[in-house]
């Protein structure tokens, strides 16, 4: 409430009930907030007082400390916080003074891809300020002002949060991870050849072959023989669509050993034979 303990009398809520079909399959946001606070103020959810709802809370003046998922985090000015608040959390001044802007999040999938953000950035996101995202928080907010079309909002959220999940993951990637991504560029520029196989791929990322499938499947999730089984269907199904040549010229072309490998190869992965599958996107 605006009157709690350490919120100024600047700050302002607005609350905004969904109708039946907004709460059933849009975002929305009931509850939005621009808060202006002093060094008192503090704000806790305890298991008692959880909610079925997530919360985005972007700091624009000051610090807020952040305890949540058993961690301690400081969001500092331009940086954004992701809350499921069916969970305990806690968070509060860490400075004399602190503004911030903030709305619970309902409805859709809206608890999934929260939680999704969360596990791939971390609760506390510090590239929050940036084109994309700081100008989309501020429509929100805009749009509780103005009571918009819940239509609108719903797309003003989803937009915010795919923006949040596509974030880049800065890492260090190590000398084996590089070579396994120079594997990948490899096969997609080569698929073509039939002799790309795997002691080949090994030799040229300098690893035994053993090691080489164990550092592949590490890192990207399938087999080399999986990949570039992949990447050759994918352009089978390319020329499939897009020209008229015949099925041996095709399984030429995209590295299968023969025809009838090619046949399998592709009834195998999408149910369907090369010609059923050309005739149906024709």
């Amino acid at each position: 409430m605006l009157n709690d303990t350490g919120i100024l009398s600047d700050s302002v809520r607005f609350y905004h009930e969904p109708d039946p079909f907004t709460a059933e399959n849009l975002f929305h946001t009931p509850h939005v907030g621009v808060y202006h606070c002093n060094a008192q103020y503090h704000f806790e959810r305890t298991k008692e007082t959880c909610l079925d709802i997530c919360q985005a809370l972007l700091v624009d003046k000051g610090a807020l400390a952040v305890q949540y998922r058993g961690q301690n985090q400081q969001a500092s000015a331009g940086m954004l916080v992701l809350l499921d608040c069916r969970e305990p959390h806690r968070y509060f001044s860490a400075s004399s003074e602190v503004q911030f802007r903030w709305f619970h999040i309902t409805g859709s999938s809206s608890a999934a891809y929260v939680n999704h953000i969360i596990q791939q950035h971390g609760f506390v996101i510090q590239s929050a300020k940036n084109a994309d995202i700081e100008p989309c928080f501020t429509q929100i907010v805009s749009d509780a002002r103005l009571n918009a079309n819940v239509h609108l909002v719903s797309l003003h959220v989803h937009q915010l949060l795919t923006y949040l999940a596509s974030l880049t993951v800065e890492s260090v990637k190590d000398e084996l991870e590089l070579a396994v991504e120079d594997s990948v560029r490899y096969m997609e520029a080569h698929y073509a050849d039939k002799e790309v196989k795997i002691p080949f791929l090994a030799s040229r990322a300098a690893l035994s072959t053993c090691y080489y499938l164990r550092k592949f499947k590490e890192y990207q999730s399938t087999t080399p023989h999986q990949y570039l089984q992949s990447v050759r269907l994918r352009a089978a199904k390319e020329q499939l669509t897009t020209t008229s040549r015949s099925m041996e010229e095709i399984a030429e072309a995209c590295g299968f050993c023969n025809t009838s490998h090619f046949v399998m190869s592709f009834r195998k992965s999408t149910g369907l034979t090369p010609l059923q599958f050309r005739m149906m996107w024709k």
